[in-house]
């Protein structure tokens, strides 16, 4: 098998995919070329593509997501175009090069999967994330003397939501605000996307423009989010400003709930902020992916693993990295953590905050339980989710 890795940006599965790839024996080419500003439309990074892959032989050119500027030139040149997605959503509405026999587009949410079927879209297909355990194996050789209670590590997202929604009447505000609290009580469900039509991000949009053109009498924040916004908000991004502003509070409620239990650790970027937010929590700034992290997953008792709320089914990467550096996890409730993983087996699984923080009080206090389901989950990790397992998965797609 030989394979054409083409890179477009940086990404954890930069490394963890290639290596995996060369543990099964496969060829493997590894291209970078720039981050495009338009992912559809890039005359100067296609004629370059086209350039270098032009007489090439290969079973697929791979990438790490999505991008449609690649896909009318690997069709012209007659290559299968594999691409997986560890973000979610994908964030592409659905496009003519979507649809290109040639592709194979992976995408580990089975939810965003079926949103794009229900579009029409026919070449995207579902495949859980893998996870690389081989590439932890250096760091978790080392001893540590730390030990850390409950810990997370992971951005807590600068939605620009709350600005947006100083610049709205009240009935927006309201609608807007009450559709959020339903989504951020209701764990487990995906909604927003139900929940937000075009209409209302027309509304919104429409409220933007009339105060950017009328700022009298506006706070600053509105009328700056406004500056910032107007004539650009659609369904699609509405949503994930909401849902990442979701995800913040998830996390700070998390979090403070743990340092209510024991001593919590957070590794992140904005710490200034965030120690004045949460006084009683030990905060760190971003910790290296290879060399730090897997020690700080290992030597907690406990790892928060709030994900983005706009994965819809999936599993997050995250909660694979935690479970193969011997880590317990605990996830929110999804469809796919239900079925791939075992609750109070392998993982910890919540469905309110109120159930998360019971779970970390009678974990943080029952070590041998906990014990027990950290070496249940490597082997979750190891047998189920390695990234050769999932590799084997992708060959099998495009070969039958």
């Amino acid at each position: 098998m030989k394979v054409i890795f083409i890179k477009l940006f940086e990404s954890y599965f930069d490394v963890s995919v290639p290596a995996a790839m060369k543990r099964m024996g496969w060829e493997v080419e590894e291209e970078t070329f720039y981050t495009p500003e338009d992912f559809v439309h890039d005359a100067r990074l296609q004629q370059m593509v086209r350039e270098r892959l032009k007489g090439e032989k290969c079973d697929f050119v791979f990438t790490v997501n999505f991008w449609p500027v690649l896909a009318p030139v690997l069709d012209d040149l007659g290559m299968k175009y594999v691409s997986w997605s560890y973000d979610a959503p994908l964030r592409l509405a659905g496009t003519d090069e979507m649809e290109r026999d040639n592709n194979f587009i992976f995408l580990f949410d089975r939810g965003q999967v079926q949103e794009y079927q229900n579009q029409g879209v026919t070449r995207v297909f579902h495949l859980p994330l893998g996870v690389d355990i081989p590439a932890f194996e250096k760091a978790l050789s080392k001893k540590s003397s730390h030990h850390y209670g409950i810990s997370f590590i992971g951005s807590f997202y600068a939605s620009p939501y709350v600005p947006i929604l100083s610049a709205m009447d009240d009935y927006l505000r309201g609608l807007l605000q009450g559709t959020l609290n339903a989504q951020k009580n209701l764990i487990g469900y995906y909604i927003l996307p139900e929940l937000i039509t075009d209409d209302i991000a027309k509304q919104v949009d429409d409220r933007l423009i009339f105060v950017k053109n009328n700022p009298s009498g506006f706070s600053p924040n509105a009328v700056e989010a406004a500056n910032d916004f107007a004539g650009q908000v659609s369904r699609q991004n509405l949503i994930f400003t909401m849902a990442t502003r979701i995800t913040c509070l998830d996390r700070l409620t998390l979090v403070a709930a743990a340092a209510r239990v024991t001593d919590t650790f957070v590794c992140t970027g904005d710490t200034e902020s965030l120690k004045k937010t949460l006084p009683d929590v030990t905060v760190h700034g971003h910790v290296d992916y290879y060399s730090e992290m897997p020690l700080i997953f290992r030597d907690s008792r406990i790892n928060l693993c709030p994900s983005l709320r706009c994965i819809g089914t999936g599993i997050p990467l995250r909660a694979l990295d935690i479970m193969a550096c011997h880590g317990l996890v605990l996830l929110p409730a999804s469809e796919e953590a239900y079925e791939y993983l075992s609750n109070g087996t392998d993982c910890l699984i919540y469905s309110s905050y109120d159930e998360a923080f019971e779970l970390m009080k009678y974990y943080a206090a029952h070590d041998t339980e906990a014990d027990a389901i950290r070496q249940k989950a490597f082997e979750k990790a190891s047998n189920e989710f390695s990234m050769e397992h999932r590799l084997q998965q992708i060959e099998k797609a495009i070969t039958d």
